[in-house]
């Protein structure tokens, strides 16, 4: 009996150790801003699908750990292989997911902050989104974007201190109803997801298409009716117009205005596919929305989404990243049918006014187009909270390669490196942006600032 007793208690003990070192951090010490002095840098990235550990190229890991901070979008859940929540249709084909490596190796990269905020949060469900979250703070990575709930998903998540203190939030546009997170109200919970940008179609048509409309309104009025879920009204001429939701717009600047209150450098990260991935240009509402970002406080607005390079705009004090396409981009390993309606090239417009039927088959959307595997990795320099430049490092994941080896981010070179500066800067122009290509790198031409 002793013995049994015995052989108990030290199987009991092996199993608390192993928990204990399965949890253990795997960074080399708490989350700092890197680097002396005021001077603070910020490397940006676009999305990340990583799905196994490969060798990086140095010349990239140098380059973000060189940075103060370096932020990428996690296009990915990370998972504990043996706890993978079971799907709730049991022959579905489930988007990839990572484990505990890749966050380990991100981390090794020398990112700082990862974004949650996207199509993929919950792909694996509330549980998938739990072990995300408790694996990137075991490797010592700081997130946002999603939560338990709405407040915890919208709250910004702050490094450093004055004169480098850093706060970040995270927000999805594209993102489906069952994946946003809502309000906990006095004893219940509101629903575990992400922080989510809403937005809706804004019809208005000419008298006499309004006049026919009337006939198909279940309750038409004088001015406004309803047909096929969406809100028409008269009005001059027919227009049609996406409109980010009033609600969200206010809960997200208001709490940007918050974290610039006890921060230096505001940065937002926002995902959005909107109006396709097909489109170089970004959605109309989302420029809007960007610049209210950088009016609340906002230094730096990063996107991601489209898996493609959308124009950088330079706006007041701050500068917009529309999109920084792939940093790395595993899709070798990615079934075509787990693709959703964001991955899959839809005209998110038509689908948001219902003009898509179910059994339409989704766009081809050629992985061959070299937009896919190209992008920069933009460096906002500042002093004092200031932004006082914006390089951009050209980077290439394998254009030209087979499928099988493309994804890893290696540093663009020669011609290679010049062709995506030069596309770039063609979909800057009509920002009012200038870059300059100076020794293989991109700068971004900022207003003189005499200070």
């Amino acid at each position: 009996m002793i013995a049994n007793k015995t052989r108990l208690g030290i199987g009991a003990a092996v199993l608390i150790l192993a928990g204990i070192l399965w949890w253990q951090p795997w960074s080399n010490g708490p989350v700092t801003v890197r680097g002396t002095g005021d001077v603070l840098t910020i490397a940006a990235t676009g999305d990340s699908l990583i799905l196994k550990p490969t060798p990086s190229d140095q010349g990239v890991a140098k380059l973000l750990q060189s940075a103060s901070i370096a932020v990428t979008n996690l296009e990915e859940n990370v998972l504990d292989p043996s706890r993978i929540p079971k799907p709730d249709n049991p022959g579905a084909v489930r988007w990839p997911y990572g484990t505990k490596a890749i966050a380990q190796n991100l981390r090794k990269l020398g990112f700082t902050f990862i974004s949650l905020a996207n199509n993929h949060a919950i792909d694996y469900g509330v549980d998938g989104l739990r072990q995300t979250v408790q694996i990137l703070d075991h490797a010592g990575l700081l997130h946002a974007g999603a939560g338990e709930d709405l407040a915890q998903a919208t709250a910004a998540v702050d490094v450093g201190r004055a004169p480098k203190r850093v706060a970040m939030l995270a927000v999805a546009v594209s993102a489906s109803a069952e994946s946003r997170a809502t309000s906990s109200r006095g004893e219940i919970m509101g629903r575990p997801g992400v922080n989510a940008l809403r937005y809706a179609p804004d019809v208005t048509v000419d008298a006499r298409t309004f006049e026919i409309l009337k006939r198909l309104s279940p309750e038409p009025g004088d001015n406004q009716l309803i047909v096929s879920g969406n809100t028409i009204r008269k009005g001059p001429k027919t227009a049609v117009e996406m409109v980010a939701d009033e609600g969200d717009t206010k809960r997200i600047l208001d709490q940007i205005r918050a974290a610039r209150a006890d921060a230096d450098v505001v940065i937002l990260m926002i995902h959005c596919h909107e109006p396709g991935n097909g489109s170089p240009e970004p959605a109309e509402f989302l420029k809007r929305f960007a610049r209210a970002a950088i009016d609340a406080g906002a230094s730096m607005v990063i996107g991601q989404g489209p898996h493609q390079l959308r124009g950088i705009e330079v706006y007041k004090g701050g500068v917009i990243f529309y999109s920084l396409g792939n940093f790395a981009f595993d899709f070798s390993q990615v079934d075509p049918r787990s693709e959703d309606v964001y991955e899959s090239g839809t005209d998110l417009y038509r689908l948001a006014l219902g003009a898509i039927a179910d059994s339409e088959p989704p766009p081809a959307w050629s992985m061959d187009q070299p937009a896919w595997w190209e992008s920069v990795i933009a460096i906002g320099r500042f002093e004092g909270g200031v932004l006082r430049s914006v390089r951009l490092q050209p980077i290439d994941l394998g254009v030209g390669l087979p499928l099988t080896r493309r994804g890893p981010p290696r540093l663009a070179s020669g011609e290679r490196s010049r062709e995506i500066l030069s596309r770039l800067a063609d979909l800057s122009r009509g920002f009012g942006s200038v870059i300059r290509i100076e020794n293989g790198t991109g700068v971004v031409e900022l207003p003189d600032r005499n200070r």
